[in-house]
């Protein structure tokens, strides 16, 4: 589970609740709806009052999501960064997220059409010792030289032809390129045609994927992931919730230029964890997607199932090769 950090929670909390709680909880529910529309234009252009909304019931779940996928590249790619460009990410959840993992980042470059989101990413950044630019003009834009660039629930924003071209200056100015969704099959769908993007400017995949072949989920099922995150009592309140934790579903890839150091398979799906035996989902290194069952019998391999986490990747050490376990 993903502890957020103290000074991130307070931080945004005193930006709720500078609001008046029902006015937050109506503009919440507002803007959640045009979201899952699922119509580009009716995404809402945030003033001051809604960028407060979305930080407060967003931003955490924006932040388990990140550190999920920045600790994955850490571990297939040994990236340490020092500089980094997030697109429409105006509240600086990129920026949080990514100092929780990586300490090297030195500097850091926000693009978000809004100065409402931008004024509140500010206020929320403002004790990270990290210099950050604010630009607030269209994520397709020219943009800076940065190690990773970085896109978060972005592209349901965006038209099909805005989502190439926000790909192609990602891809265009830095080493590593980070796209990130919501884990539902439209999200998904939207992964795929950023995937193929990736590839094309002949970037290598660094997750979650662990080959370049075709998606073997693609028309049966949807791959995503899950970030589990303590909720603090005024998100379950807006949330209306009563369990003290979420669990953010997500789907995303990741491109680089950089060497790919860490090989193995990918679990893709929650391990199904049963007496003296345990079920993994695998998408292979080979193109395929597979069922893996590893029960006592097989030692030291059994042992590293009972720890293995939905997402994480799959390299038993051992002499057997995992492809002989029973299926």
């Amino acid at each position: 589970m993903s502890n957020l950090a103290p000074a991130l929670l307070r931080a945004i909390e005193r930006e709720a609740t500078s609001v008046p709680f029902r006015v937050l909880q109506t503009r919440v529910i507002e803007m959640m709806t045009a979201y899952r529309s699922g119509d580009p234009s009716a995404a809402p252009r945030l003033d001051e009052t809604g960028a407060k909304a979305y930080a407060a019931y967003r931003m955490p779940a924006t932040v388990a999501a990140l550190v999920r996928v920045f600790s994955e590249i850490s571990v297939t790619t040994g990236l340490e960064p020092t500089s980094l460009v997030d697109l429409g990410g105006g509240t600086g959840a990129g920026i949080w997220a990514a100092h929780t993992v990586w300490p090297s980042l030195a500097w850091a470059t926000v693009v978000d059409r809004s100065p409402e989101a931008v004024d509140v990413g500010k206020r929320l950044t403002a004790e990270l010792d990290i210099p950050v630019t604010w630009i607030t003009e269209p994520a397709s834009g020219d943009l800076p030289a940065a190690d990773v660039a970085v896109a978060a629930y972005l592209m349901s924003e965006l038209t099909a032809a805005e989502v190439d071209d926000v790909v192609d200056a990602m891809t265009a100015t830095a080493e590593t390129a980070v796209v990130v969704e919501p884990g539902t099959p439209v999200g998904y769908e939207r992964i795929l045609t950023v995937r193929d993007r990736m590839l094309d400017a002949g970037m290598a995949l660094a997750a979650p994927c662990p080959h370049h072949r075709e998606c073997p989920l693609a028309g049966r099922d949807w791959c995503h992931f899950a970030a589990r995150f303590n909720r603090p009592p005024w998100l379950r309140r807006l949330k209306d919730a009563e369990l003290g934790h979420e669990d953010e579903k997500y789907s995303y890839v990741v491109g680089t230029r950089l060497d790919v150091t860490a090989t193995g398979d990918c679990v893709i799906r929650h391990p199904q964890k049963r007496d003296r035996m345990v079920t993994l989902e695998l998408c292979r290194s080979d193109g395929a997607a597979e069922t893996v069952t590893i029960s006592r019998r097989h030692g030291d391999v059994y042992k590293q199932a009972r720890d293995v986490r939905w997402g994480d990747r799959w390299l038993p050490h051992t002499r057997q090769d995992s492809a002989d376990l029973g299926r």
